[in-house]
């Protein structure tokens, strides 16, 4: 265990991509437990229909950029600007260096790279991306996948990319990765994307690689579909409900836990790693003696009764 975890913690530097849900509640914690130096970056506004999962946004803040609201509301937690330095950047992330500039690069008179990357964004392109930049270039990234249309905080898991189920998003991200690495082999002839003999240069190995790519899930099974488009939306046009040309309209009903859980526990596990106590998380807790009689014990009845149920049926059609 380190002694001196509160100073790294303080001389950190973090990048949070994603200020919806999830992203506001982690940055918020971040800012709140001393991290030095946050850049914090998202495109939108907040929105009326944000406000039931923001960390920090109230009903003024409505129509003003994520960054912006939240940076000054952090801003009032902690007065002093040397103790905590509030990066917002009013941007999308595209992968694009053009169009995103200096966005992903460090600040070079503090340090000359980001200790964490927070990967807080819903939108399955950008998110594959943003994955793709870091892993090339070795940045440790904590992850969260889908919160929308979930509800049950005990099915929430951290894992590597790969072995995240029941969650659609984790998948799409997975292909959208899976595909950008073929394009790049395609296009740099690279065999197998090593650069060298040395398996670290295998990027794609994120996939599977925990301590490249962390990522924050939920197996729980999508309770809500899609919020349908109401014929007044239709009348009045689908662009006005969004904020950038060709983004999603549409989006899963959200309870207001459950981005903030997830939001927390990337808060959680961030903290720990920079203040040099990481842990390992468990999949699942050992099942003690009792509980797996318990367990056996149901098993086998509901075996006897699916049994009896059968020779029922057959006897009935003879």
């Amino acid at each position: 265990a380190s002694s001196n975890g509160m100073p790294r913690i303080e001389s950190s530097h973090v990048l949070v991509v994603g200020l919806g849900g999830v992203g506001s509640h982690t940055a918020h914690m971040l800012a709140r437990s001393g991290v030095g130096y946050i850049r914090m970056v998202d495109f939108d506004q907040v929105t009326l229909s944000s406000l039931n999962r923001h960390a920090v946004a109230t009903l003024k803040d409505v129509g003003l950029p994520k960054a912006i609201v939240l940076a000054h509301h952090l801003r009032e937690i902690c007065p002093d600007e040397k103790k905590l330095v509030l990066d917002p950047v009013v941007k999308m992330y595209t992968g694009d260096k053009e169009r995103d500039g200096s966005m992903m690069d460090p600040p070079s008179e503090r340090c000359q790279r980001w200790d964490l990357v927070i990967d807080a964004i819903d939108d399955v392109p950008t998110k594959a991306n943003l994955i793709a930049y870091c892993a090339k270039r070795g940045i440790r990234v904590i992850s969260c996948m889908g919160a929308g249309g979930k509800a049950d905080p005990t099915r929430v898991h951290i894992s590597d990319l790969r072995s995240a189920s029941k969650d659609p998003l984790a998948t799409s991200v997975r292909q959208k990765l899976r595909y950008l690495w073929k394009k790049e082999q395609k296009e740099t002839g690279e065999q197998n994307g090593k650069k060298s003999g040395d398996e670290s240069d295998y990027w794609l190995s994120c996939i599977d690689d925990d301590s490249k790519v962390a990522i924050v899930y939920s197996s729980e099974k999508v309770v809500a579909k899609l919020a349908q488009i109401t014929d007044e939306q239709k009348e009045e046009g689908l662009h006005n409900f969004g904020a950038m040309d060709n983004m999603r309209v549409r989006v899963l009903p959200v309870v207001g836990t459950m981005p903030a859980i997830m939001g927390q526990t990337l808060a959680a596990m961030a903290l720990c790693e920079l203040g040099g106590k990481p842990f390992r998380p468990v999949g699942a807790e050992r099942v003690g003696r009792n509980v797996r009689h318990k367990l056996y014990q149901h098993l086998c009845n509901r075996e006897k009764k699916i049994e009896q149920k059968l020779k029922s049926t057959v006897t009935d059609q003879n």
